[in-house]
């Protein structure tokens, strides 16, 4: 047997043990692209979660409630968050590099949380319209306009309402892109 025969059978061999044992050759990580801000991406990560999974290695917990992967191939990180407003199911999304003592401090905001307030915000800021007045916001050092019929800016505003319970709050967790 010629030599290049040679290695050609033990790559096959040792291709075909791997699939035996249940670990993969490759990763499938490059078919997922980041996750749109969206319901129906969402619903379908949370159905392809399980298959992603089997590709990856835990790399720690948060105490909220989060799980850190990491790509047993590509070492790509992704990060397991629960999707309350989806039946409360767990799906994946890619993260970038971190420090796992880093995430486990401050894990990443899903995209599940961001879909959700954006959509609150979204509906609130289509049924009220804001107009700047003449004055000063009242907080202290900003150097804002209040809106009309109000003390408060823009800003504040929402702030104050968000304290009250009378909007949703900003999700709590670390920005990364595509979505800052």
């Amino acid at each position: 047997m010629s030599q290049e025969r040679y290695s050609l059978a033990v790559i096959f061999a040792n291709s075909r043990m791997l699939r035996i044992l249940g670990q993969s050759t490759s990763c499938a990580c490059a078919k997922y692209p980041p996750l749109e801000l969206s319901r129906d991406q969402i619903d379908k990560r949370i159905k392809a979660t399980k298959n992603i999974l089997r590709h990856l290695d835990l790399r720690g917990e948060s105490p909220k409630g989060h799980s850190l992967f990491q790509c047993k191939s590509c070492k790509q990180f992704w990060q397991l968050s629960n999707a309350w407003n989806w039946g409360g199911k767990n799906y994946l999304f890619k993260v970038p590099d971190i420090e796992t003592s880093d995430w486990i401090d401050n894990p990443y905001i899903s995209p599940a949380d961001m879909t959700i307030y954006s959509a609150s915000m979204e509906e609130y800021f289509r049924k009220n319209k804001f107009k700047e007045s003449d004055n000063a916001c009242k907080i202290e050092n900003c150097n804002k306009k209040s809106l009309s019929n109000n003390v408060l800016c823009k800003e504040h505003f929402i702030e104050s309402l968000q304290k009250i319970g009378l909007l949703p709050q900003r999700p709590q967790g670390r920005m990364f892109a595509p979505y800052i």
